[in-house]
């Protein structure tokens, strides 16, 4: 019965290493590629709305977001709130996510063979079920 969360927890590792050698043509990290991709498809975002995305701390955010900074892919702008920084993808990044996109399809189609729209359906379903039942009970 308890048997689906020890083949997520199996699963989790292989896939991670798999997508890091996606990414290292492209000369990213997994989590420089999740930051990039999430404001690529959520838009301008703040430090907080990624750690809260993230389930980690703020300053768990900085060094991901700083290096891409550094790479020109991001920028962080003042927010409404002068404290608060906005981080948004920039022309460069935008052109970078487009090709680590391409790659990353590509493996995750690759992983995908054999597996019918149905399937991948009720998983989504199942996952996010999971991850409302430990949200409900304080775990997230």
């Amino acid at each position: 019965m308890y048997s689906v969360f020890s083949k997520i927890k199996l699963l989790y590792k292989p896939y991670t290493q798999q997508i890091q050698k996606v990414l290292e043509p492209h000369e990213l990290t997994e989590l420089q590629w999740g930051l990039l991709r999430y404001l690529q498809e959520d838009g301008p975002t703040a430090f907080s709305e990624i750690a809260e995305y993230w389930q980690v701390e703020k300053p768990s955010v900085t060094p991901v977001a700083q290096k891409l900074i550094e790479l020109g892919l991001i920028e962080a702008r003042p927010g409404k709130d002068k404290r608060q920084k906005v981080l948004h993808i920039t022309e460069s990044g935008q052109i970078k996510y487009i090709k680590c996109k391409a790659s990353v399809d590509l493996y995750q189609s690759k992983l995908l063979e054999g597996v019918s729209e149905q399937q991948i359906k009720v998983v989504n379903e199942v996952l996010e079920q999971l991850t409302s039942n430990v949200k409900k009970r304080g775990l997230i």
